[in-house]
């Protein structure tokens, strides 16, 4: 046997194998045919489309085959009819019967195992109806009330019952003697169920697939149990279980997985085997008697027969050894331990007549050994630091600089200090130092009128501050190393066309004062970048002696008047007889009052933005957001709305799993500029509820239990029915009317319906 595949013209929806298994049909809006399965191929014998009367009755959602007779075969019709075909009709349409008893759409249609005239089906009206083929008609209605019935099969130990799923997550158990009361029903997805299974060969399992990634098996001798549980990695929309093995189960998904599936569920993690034939969603799957032939069609217009062999085995690629870290810093380790292991140095065991275990010979389980770390607050891998800048980080409520400072000293605390400098330079940044940005744009504007702050080319020959050019020339007759006070004390215009010193690159600006040290140094410091550009970039620039010019006395006074000396000799011939050049400062300006100069806005948010994706890329999430949180709609332009709302999602994940709910809501609530975030408050949440007494599952918008026909929420100490708001205990589970618990537990601390229970209202 070999794996073949058949190509169709349009996709089908179902298939069902007949009694013999030497006959697959397929069904779908646009095909209805049946195949005949040989050794090396499959050869089309019927199509039932034939015919120019086509209507909605031939778009099938799900084909059954008889389990006695080969020749009747029954549909469901996407239009809610539910209709029945007898292969053995002369004429060239072979319906035979048509069920119109639903109203919406039907999904599923099952025969009884036992009695041959039976049939029943599931709606998306979420009703299912028994039909009796001898009558014709539907005998008996069952109401699941739910939306919708996705899939119905009969028990084949018990012929009386049979088991539906819905779209509400619930499993119901009938009897079909008794059509007005369910047996049972218990919650068993977090979703839309959509398909269903009972073992071949044990009784009492049945397997559920639904919307929320997994397959679950349970056991319904006594009370449901489940007993395994299988994560996919997308939704799942068909199970079968393999025959003649009791531990493997194949699978289709719903979504995205093209692959199918066959999983040990003593080892849910990952599949035994995969078939990767179809290139688009299978949409479902039937094993023949043989474990290692299996059917399938999909999307992608083709039908497949499996051979087990042809099968990957992801299985034998796994590594055998795993890491995982747990969101408290946990470490845990596991290896596989192999049963015939031998010493070192030893060679194993050859043998040719060895057989090699197939691979449903082998056994699900396999030892391994695990080890698990703690870590503690200080390791790097603890996320101590996480919960508790969640629990104690400022959002909204004061000031800019107030918040910074706030979690710039939970920083500090919690030994971060790369994040408390980056909250003390947004403080700097936004907010400033002396006031905020309002003063520096102040001081900035006012500058502009401010006396001791004006550029160079606006002051007159005698404001120009003089810069002493001292030192001695090598082979010259100097005073003192230097010029003497009759050859002059100031510097003509003649300078603006020498060389200049990188020390004058920012002095477009000059300032009446002294030299300032301190912490405020940077304030000092004038700054002209609208002249900057002015300058001749093609000057040759030279270092200074000095890192700053050393202060002159102020005794000192030329005699010669300023116009004489520049007459007389230029800074340049100074420079070429070797001696060195400056100027004296007047002393009238070295004593004036020194006077602050404004720094010019920075336009800081391109740098900010680069350091919130500097630590989403580093893993830490909850800096970023918290600093949009904080900044507002500073940064609303600059970021990407998809990697910010990313971001946020991640970070409510985070806080969910750690459980801190208040925080995670306050998030939710501040992100009023994304919407998907904003509405995750919005979103509707769904509460099972069973009833105190028998512990049925209680039906929506329900007052009383169906099952003992008690009311569901009664008070304790009024013993009356709640209508509406109901308070209860997490501990014990009584409760009643929130004036009557209030006023109890003003005066007592026990429960009031007498268990015993310490109960706290908070």
């Amino acid at each position: 046997m070999r794996t073949i595949c058949v190509t169709q013209d349009v996709p089908a929806n179902a298939l069902a194998l007949s009694p013999d298994n030497q006959q697959v049909v397929i069904a779908g809006r646009h095909v209805f045919k049946i195949y005949s399965i040989d050794e090396d191929d499959l050869v089309e014998k019927t199509n039932l489309r034939a015919g120019k009367n086509l209507n909605l009755n031939f778009s099938c959602n799900d084909v059954v085959w008889h389990p006695v007779d080969e020749a009747v075969l029954a549909t469901a019709a996407t239009n809610g009819a539910v209709v029945t075909w007898n292969l053995n009709k002369m004429s060239r349409s072979k319906m035979d019967c048509v069920f119109s008893d639903h109203k919406r759409t039907v999904h599923k249609v099952s025969f009884h195992p036992v009695e041959a005239h039976l049939l029943i089906s599931g709606s998306q009206d979420g009703f299912m109806k028994l039909f009796d083929l001898r009558r014709k008609e539907a005998v008996s209605t069952f109401t699941s009330n739910t939306e919708s019935v996705r899939d119905v099969q009969f028990n084949p130990y018990n012929h009386m019952h049979f088991c539906a799923v819905s779209e509400n997550g619930n499993v119901q158990l009938w009897d079909m003697r008794r059509a007005d009361h369910v047996e049972k029903q218990f919650p068993a997805h977090g979703g839309p169920i959509f398909a269903l299974d009972w073992h071949p060969d044990v009784k009492n399992w049945i397997a559920t697939a639904g919307r929320d990634k997994t397959i679950k098996v349970w056991d319904l001798s006594e009370l449901p149990n489940e007993c395994n549980t299988i994560q996919t990695i997308a939704s799942v929309g068909r199970v079968k279980w393999r025959p003649n093995t009791k531990y493997h189960i194949a699978s289709s998904a719903l979504l995205w997985d093209c692959s199918i599936n066959v999983w040990d569920i003593r080892r849910p993690y990952i599949p035994l085997a995969a078939f990767n034939e179809h290139k688009n969603l299978t949409t479902c799957i039937a094993w023949r008697a043989d474990p290692n032939s299996l059917l399938s069609v999909g999307k992608d217009c083709t039908l497949i027969h499996h051979a087990f062999k042809d099968a990957t085995r992801p299985v034998e690629k796994v590594n055998p050894a795993g890491l995982g870290i747990s969101i408290t810093g946990r470490i845990l380790n596991a290896m596989q331990i192999k049963e015939d292991s031998e010493p070192l140095g030893t060679l194993p065991k050859l043998s040719m007549f060895r057989k090699r275990p197939a691979v449903n010979e082998t056994n699900g389980q396999v030892l391994s050994s695990v080890q698990m770390l703690v870590c503690d607050e200080d390791n790097l891998l603890s996320t101590y630091h996480i919960i508790q800048s969640a629990k104690q980080y400022l959002l909204t409520g004061r000031s800019l600089a107030e918040i910074c400072e706030h979690n710039a000293s939970v920083a500090k605390k919690l030994n971060r200090p790369q994040v408390a400098l980056t909250w003390q330079m947004l403080q700097m940044l936004y907010v400033g130092v002396g006031g905020g940005i309002d003063s520096l744009v102040g001081l900035q504007n006012s500058s502009r009128d401010d006396p001791s702050v004006q550029p160079d080319t606006a002051l007159d020959n005698d404001q120009r501050s003089s810069r002493h050019y001292s030192g001695g020339d090598a082979g010259g007759d100097t005073s003192g190393g230097g010029f003497s006070a009759e050859e002059g004390d100031t510097e003509t215009d003649d300078m603006d066309n020498h060389d200049l010193k990188l020390t004058d690159i920012a002095s477009g600006m000059t300032i009446n004062q002294d030299f300032f040290f301190g912490d405020g140094e940077i304030n000092q410091i004038p700054f002209d970048y609208d002249n900057l550009n002015n300058l001749d970039m093609s000057q040759e620039w030279t270092l200074p002696n000095e890192a700053f010019q050393p202060r002159h006395e102020i005794l000192h006074q030329s005699a010669m008047p300023p116009q004489d000396f520049a007459s007389k000799c230029s800074p340049r011939e100074i420079q070429e007889q070797g001696g060195s050049s400056g100027y004296v400062v007047e002393a009238s300006s070295l004593l004036n009052e020194v006077h602050g100069a404004a720094i010019p806005m920075w336009k800081c948010e391109e740098r900010v933005v680069d350091m919130l994706y500097y630590y989403a890329n580093m893993g830490d999430v909850q800096m970023s957001v918290t600093c949009i949180i904080v900044l507002g709609d500073r940064l609303k332009k600059l970021l990407d709305e998809e990697k910010v709302e990313h971001w946020f999602m991640s970070y409510i994940e985070l806080l969910q799993r750690f459980e801190l709910w208040n925080v995670a809501n306050q998030v939710i609530q501040l992100a009023t500029n994304l919407p998907a975030v904003s509405q995750q408050n919005q979103k509707s949440t769904s509460v099972t509820l069973q009833c105190g007494r028998c512990g049925a599952t209680v039906a929506r918008n329900s007052l009383l239990c169906r099952k003992c026909a008690c009311a569901t929420a009664t008070c304790a100490l009024c013993h009356g029915m709640v209508r509406g708001l109901y308070v209860w205990c997490q501990g014990c589970a009584h409760g009643g009317h929130l004036h009557h618990i209030v006023q109890w537990m003003k005066e007592n601390k026990f429960c009031p319906a007498g268990c015993g229970h310490l109960c706290e209202y908070a």
